[in-house]
């Protein structure tokens, strides 16, 4: 297989779903799964449970497959029982934000690399993470999830998945280089201390969520592939959005040493590239109008102060302390990127 990513547009029909899956695993195909501990790693909005059999069908000849999501919150019981059955005595379904984390030690790179004048000596920006202890276990991981759209990251694609696998301590520190553009390469450090191997990523774009507002599109489409950079650069074009307003984009460009994104022959898609960004409308990305009587935007405040807080949690520094302990939010500053909702539970989106 030398192509990286396919891109799957559902056709017409009853069975257009059913088809598109069988095109898409028919095509990934993973090897290698003998006496292997593997864990899905799934976002906060559950994706239709077809597509979770089928991962775990593909992946039938591990030893070991847990099912995994950072919070459960938004999976109803009868969903978190379709799960457990699925996997019957093979693995568990785990809540990673309930479970514990595991200390790892970022090894040294074998290159340096300065940028904006910042340099490494030590060729790392993190010297030690935390990460959830079911990713720091597992030997293979794969990454299944919807195609969410966010304001700040672009698409919540397999890199901020790992991110949403990391401890607040280490996750705030990574979130802390955004200023500086090196976000990517924080991350990469994060890559880098978990032994686990990523093997395979599929993101359900059938109908496409907007994580700040809750709206939804119509995309149509499928993507899976086994390289971590070109899946998320695809799945950017699929949101309608540029390639290089991802700051996690240098992350994997650093790792693989090369960036191919664009090239028909490392694509598998029987859709053009063009028709697939044209599918998300103009103004999808910007804020809904808020009819009011001074027609002000929403913005994103907080009850109280969350346990464990840290500023840091808001990649563009738009978050301070308050003098009454209540932290708030700089209306100037703030993208609407949704990490502070998605960090806290105290913080909710209103209107003036």
């Amino acid at each position: 297989m030398s192509q990286t990513v396919m891109i799957e547009a559902l056709g017409q029909g009853i069975d257009a779903r059913t088809q598109a899956l069988d095109n898409v695993f028919r095509w990934m195909e993973p090897q290698g799964l003998d006496d292997k501990r593997v864990l899905v790693l799934l976002g906060d909005i559950p994706v239709p449970l077809d597509l979770v059999e089928r991962t775990v069908r593909t992946l039938s000849g591990a030893a070991r497959i847990d099912l995994a999501t950072r919070s459960l919150a938004g999976y109803d019981e009868a969903y978190r029982s379709a799960l457990t059955s699925l996997l019957g005595e093979r693995g568990d379904v785990i809540e990673i934000i309930s479970g514990e984390y595991e200390s790892l030690t970022v090894p040294t790179r074998s290159y340096g690399r300065q940028l904006h004048k910042m340099e490494t000596p030590e060729r790392r920006y993190i010297k030690q993470v935390f990460v959830s202890r079911c990713l720091a276990e597992a030997d293979l991981f794969v990454v299944v999830r919807g195609l969410e759209l966010n304001r700040f990251s672009g698409v919540h694609g397999i890199f901020a998945t790992v991110l949403d696998c990391l401890a607040t301590k280490t996750r705030t520190e990574v979130l802390s280089y955004a200023a500086y553009g090196l976000m990517g390469e924080a991350l990469l450090d994060v890559w880098s201390a978990i032994m686990g191997v990523f093997v395979f990523g599929v993101l359900d774009g059938e109908r496409a969520c907007e994580e700040t507002y809750g709206r939804t599109v119509e995309t149509g489409v499928i993507l899976a592939g086994i390289d971590p950079e070109e899946l998320d650069g695809y799945a950017l074009i699929a949101s309608g959005g540029r390639v290089s307003c991802s700051p996690f984009s240098s992350s994997a460009s650093a790792r693989i040493g090369r960036g191919r994104r664009g090239r028909t022959a490392d694509v598998a898609s029987n859709i053009p590239l063009d028709e697939l960004r044209a599918r998300v409308p103009d103004g999808f990305w910007q804020r809904p109008p808020v009819r009011s009587a001074f027609g002000a935007p929403s913005v994103f405040r907080f009850c109280r102060r969350p346990d464990n807080f840290d500023t840091l949690v808001c990649p563009m520094g738009a978050i301070e302390e308050g003098q009454d302990g209540i932290p708030f939010v700089r209306r100037a500053a703030c993208v609407a990127c949704g990490w502070c909702l998605k960090e806290y539970a105290e913080v909710s989106a209103y209107r003036r």
